[in-house]
């Protein structure tokens, strides 16, 4: 074969293989040119990033997902600066749909493009039948397509859905770059809510300031060990950033969750004899210590965002109502509830100033029985095994922990707060869940007894998955 005849087979065979991108761009190009012609800039706006998007997550392939995931988690829906949790900047339908597409868009891109192999599993596809029957019996509840299309409703029939989506991408690359990169925009949107609004709370850009402080501990371990494995300082600066993004958050339950956290970590390390990073542990406590007592400033600010102020009494009757109302309905619909998620918050709105019953569980529990509140419980319990079986073995891997830790903060979050409400939430415990079931199989195994084994030469392929 010639030379010319060779290289005119690679330059085909190089456009064959670039040719999904230049079908996509064809398809910009013609959807923003009849867009614009129908004279509707925000639709080619809302065109462009959709299209954009997707190619985006083709490039990136697996971590695509992640990625997806995190960034409609800490994308700012609501209004950048508020005094109450308001509705979102843009449209139910625009919303909803880009929380449907964060766990579906990867997933079907990657099973166009092929990749592993899968086998079926049984408690994925139990999963699967539980999720669907949860969102035929809200739709059968609300009676209409149009009040289906809410963020509460879809992010929580969203959460196994994620969690399902997940299971295909169990070798898990992308997470702790897509849980940095989220939370360095938590911080940066935060920065200028702040700065435009030193008076108020921050967060409510995420919906709502717990919100917030539940999206940053969620992400806040993986993105530290991302941090740890380039540079101990950015891995400093990062704990630092991150403690200061949740007293200016206002979030006490979200400092619970992080004292939670640190203290299941710390028994890790000690039963696996870890005292390294045990010391790490300590010096990252003094130094935040001696940084809010020896900094009056700084001391000021945790004693104005944290203190409890005069709202505490009204918070404290109304948390006593809502444990009283949700145990009474519970005990007369303890199966299936309401049957539509939001009905809980509705009641207490109409029969208090707060509409919020203040426990997730309970929440759920009211709305959709004791069925939905385990199908929500499945990532928790899922992220409880491993960190119960590498207390068990005395085992630190590190990116299973960093998961695990993730859904434990957010877990403990919703002691406090309806995070079942919130998609955001709902999408990266489900996600992260969806990682850890597959790889809960390798958590004792000889891959997971060190550390290092995380590293991305050592990962291979797990054909398991939905």
């Amino acid at each position: 074969m010639s030379s010319e005849r060779a290289q005119g087979l690679r330059g085909y065979a190089s456009l064959l293989g670039r040719w999904p991108a230049i079908f996509a761009g064809a398809i910009l190009v013609g959807l923003i040119g009849g867009a614009l012609a129908e004279r509707k800039p925000s639709t080619a706006v809302l065109i462009c990033i959709a299209i954009g998007g997707v190619i985006a997550l083709a490039m990136l392939g697996e971590r695509a997902f992640p990625w997806a995931i995190v960034v409609v988690a800490v994308a700012p829906w609501y209004p950048l600066v508020a005094e109450q949790a308001e509705a979102p900047i843009v449209k139910q339908k625009v919303l909803c749909a880009a929380i449907a597409a964060a766990p579906l868009v990867p997933w079907m891109w990657s099973l166009a493009l092929g990749g592993r192999r899968t086998r079926p599993s049984r408690g994925a596809l139990l999963m699967a039948v539980l999720f669907g029957a949860m969102a035929l019996l809200i739709y059968e509840t609300l009676g209409s397509v149009t009040k289906v299309i809410d963020s509460k409703v879809v992010g929580y029939v969203f959460a196994g859905v994620a969690f399902l989506c997940a299971r295909r991408f169990g070798a898990g690359r992308g997470w702790l770059a897509a849980a940095f990169g989220g939370l360095a925009l938590l911080a940066l949107v935060g920065a200028e809510a702040y700065v435009k609004a030193p008076s108020h709370r921050v967060g409510y850009f995420v919906g709502y300031p717990i919100t917030y402080g539940a999206l940053v501990v969620g992400l806040a371990p993986a993105a530290l060990l991302f941090a740890y494995q380039r540079s101990r300082l950015l891995a400093g600066g990062l704990v630092m950033g991150s403690a200061a993004l949740l007293i200016f958050s206002e979030s006490r339950s979200s400092w619970v969750a992080s004292v939670v956290m640190l203290i299941v970590a710390v028994l890790l390390q000690a039963r696996a004899g870890n005292y390294k990073a045990l010391a790490s542990v300590g010096a990252i406590i003094v130094v935040l210590t001696g940084l809010i007592v020896g900094t009056g400033s700084l001391t000021k600010i945790v004693e104005q965002k944290l203190n409890p102020n005069i709202t505490r009494s009204q918070s404290f009757t109304h948390r006593q109502w809502s444990y009283g109302y949700a145990l009474e309905t519970i005990g007369k619909q303890p199966l299936f509830g309401a049957g539509a998620p939001g009905f809980s918050a509705e009641e207490a709105a109409n029969r208090t100033s707060i509409g919020a019953i203040d426990n997730g569980y309970l929440s759920i529990t009211v709305d959709m029985g004791f069925v939905g509140l385990i199908a929500a419980l499945i990532p928790i319990g899922i992220a409880l095994r491993v960190l119960g079986r590498c207390l068990r073995l005395g085992i630190t891997p590190r990116y299973e922990l960093a998961l695990a830790l993730g859904i434990v903060g957010m877990a403990v979050v919703t002691i406090f707060y309806d995070s079942f409400y919130w998609a955001q939430i709902d999408l990266l415990l489900g996600a992260m869940g969806g990682v850890l079931s597959v790889r809960l199989r390798t958590v004792g195994s000889e891959s997971g007894k060190a550390p290092v084994r995380i590293r991305r030469r050592r990962w291979r392929p797990i054909r398991w998955a939905i």
